[in-house]
C-alpha cells in the first residue's frame, strides 16, 4: 500500500490522557469544559466539542475514542484505484470484527473523501463480497450531487 494510505501512528503515551480528558468531558457536560477541550487540542492538533464525547459508550469504549481523538485526519486521495480500495474494503471490515474503531473510522473516512461517497459504512457491511462492494463503490464516485 502507498506511504499516503498507511494508518497514521499515534503516540501511545498520549492515549491515556486523552481519555481521561474525554471521560471528564462527557460527565461535565453541564459544566463548561474550555479549558479540557483546549488542552485536548494542544494534544491532538484538532478542535472538538463537548458533544463530540456526549455518550461515547453507546457506541465505543474509552480507549477507541481516544485513539480516534489522536489519529490525523485522513487524507484526499485523488487516484485511488481498485486494488487499493479493495484492500480499504478489507481492512475496514477486519476493524469491524476485531473492534478496532479509530482504523474503520479512518478509513472509511478516507474512502468518503476520496470518492465522494456517502454512507461508506452502508456499503461496507453489506452481505456482498469485497470485488461488488469496490464495484458498486467505483460506479457510485462522483455521482454525488451537492447542493
Amino acid at each position: 500500500m502507498r506511504k499516503i494510505l498507511e494508518f497514521p501512528s499515534i503516540n501511545e503515551d498520549d492515549v491515556g490522557k486523552v481519555a481521561k480528558i474525554i471521560d471528564f468531558i462527557a460527565h461535565n457536560l453541564d459544566k463548561d469544559c474550555s479549558h479540557e477541550l483546549s488542552v485536548l487540542q494542544n494534544v491532538t492538533g484538532k478542535s472538538h466539542t463537548v458533544e463530540e464525547f456526549a455518550e461515547y459508550w453507546g457506541w465505543t469504549d474509552l480507549d477507541n475514542l481516544a485513539r480516534m481523538t489522536l489519529t490525523k485526519e485522513p487524507p484526499y486521495v485523488n487516484d485511488l484505484d481498485r486494488v487499493e480500495l479493495e484492500t480499504i474494503i478489507g481492512i475496514i471490515r477486519e476493524s469491524i470484527i476485531s473492534g478496532k474503531d479509530d482504523i474503520g473510522g479512518y478509513y472509511g473516512e478516507l474512502i468518503h473523501k476520496s470518492m465522494s461517497i456517502p454512507d461508506v459504512i452502508g456499503y461496507i457491511m453489506s452481505d456482498e463480497d469485497v470485488k461488488n462492494i469496490a464495484d458498486k463503490m467505483l460506479s457510485a464516485k462522483d455521482n454525488v450531487i451537492l447542493l
